[in-house]
């Protein structure tokens, strides 16, 4: 095991980079964003390849053109928000819309865009444990109160797992995410991975893509409930941005992707009520579109504006706590 840090300047300022080495994993977190930047996994050979899109150097995932939110921690609110707008208590609250009529991602300079502050390192035997802190004041992207924010990652042998947690001083609305862009082969396409998400239903979307409704998926080039061959998928689709209803309470597994070439697997667990699954569709140079599959576990798509989608509001008192864990295997 190994845990090196040092810093990069960067137009947003100096960027915390931290990197870990077990077994069987390697990661890279940058304090931009509480960001992933980068992670290798073995293949069933056991050789070590890169998993996830990044940018040739740090500085480069500080410039908004070329960083798409990789590997980032969304926030104040992940997904979108209709009309850059939602009302709460009575008020009524003007957002940042940085997505055509609506507010994606918490607005142009969301969580994802800022540098957290590293809180703790630790490790032990068998795990790395690294903390980023966050304080987005009242007024932040227009969202109300204050709120204080934590990501922790805990990097275990062919695990990594990320813990949530935010407390604020107002009522506010919030979902924390991961937006993670992964190829298992470490390749252009994601044409050759197969993608399962049991789900039974998803959100139908309008031409800005907020929610309008709930559709089954059985029948359909939407369902996943059985492994697809995600060429296939997008062939009929076109490319793949839809939020999924995930069943069951607690951990539970919300995607598995695979890749048979490299017999690498990536297991998505989470107790988010959602799985915003996305095929890179709008990737840019130096990517190719359709080279990742983002697998966002989140609330769901403008629940500010929808209370029927589910609880989003966090009020004094009460704590706001979500987790993800991505689990690497082979097969």
């Amino acid at each position: 095991m190994s845990v090196s840090t040092w810093s990069e300047p960067t137009e947003a300022g100096e960027v915390t980079v931290i990197e870990i080495t077990l077994a069987r994993i390697r990661v890279q977190l940058l304090s931009l964003g509480a960001a992933i930047r980068e992670v290798d996994v073995p293949d069933r050979d056991g050789n070590l390849g890169g998993v996830h899109l990044s940018l040739p150097t740090v500085a480069d995932h500080a410039v908004h053109a070329l960083n798409p939110h990789l590997g980032g921690t969304l926030g104040r609110y992940a997904n979108r928000i209709a009309g850059g707008t939602f009302t709460l208590d009575g008020n009524r609250y003007l957002l940042d819309v940085n997505n055509g009529p609506n507010t994606l991602h918490g607005g142009t300079d969301g969580w994802d865009r800022l540098i957290w502050r590293v809180d703790e390192i630790t490790d032990d035997r068998d795990a790395v444990t690294v903390t980023f802190m966050l304080t987005s004041p009242d007024g932040d992207m227009g969202f109300p109160g204050q709120v204080d924010a934590r990501t922790t990652y805990v990097v275990s042998c062919g695990c990594i797992a990320m813990h949530y947690v935010a407390t604020a001083d107002a009522p506010t609305v919030i979902s924390m995410a991961n937006h993670g862009y992964w190829n298992l082969a470490g390749s252009r396409s994601i044409a050759d991975h197969d993608l399962r998400i049991p789900a039974p239903r998803r959100l139908l979307t309008d031409a800005t893509q907020i929610p309008c409704g709930v559709t089954a998926v059985a029948g359909t080039a939407y369902d996943l409930n059985a492994p697809q061959a995600l060429g296939s998928v997008l062939d009929v689709t076109g490319g793949l941005d839809d939020c999924y209803l995930l069943e069951g309470d607690g951990l539970k597994v919300g995607a598995e992707l695979r890749h048979a070439g490299s017999g690498r697997i990536m297991r998505v667990l989470t107790d988010a009520p959602g799985m915003q699954v996305y095929s890179g569709n709008n990737l840019k140079s130096p990517f190719e579109v359709h080279q990742s599959m983002s697998l966002e576990a989140q609330r769901f798509p403008d629940a500010p504006n929808q209370p029927s989608l589910g609880p989003c509001v966090l009020r004094p008192g009460e704590e706001y706590a979500a987790i993800t864990v991505l689990d690497f295997d082979v097969h």
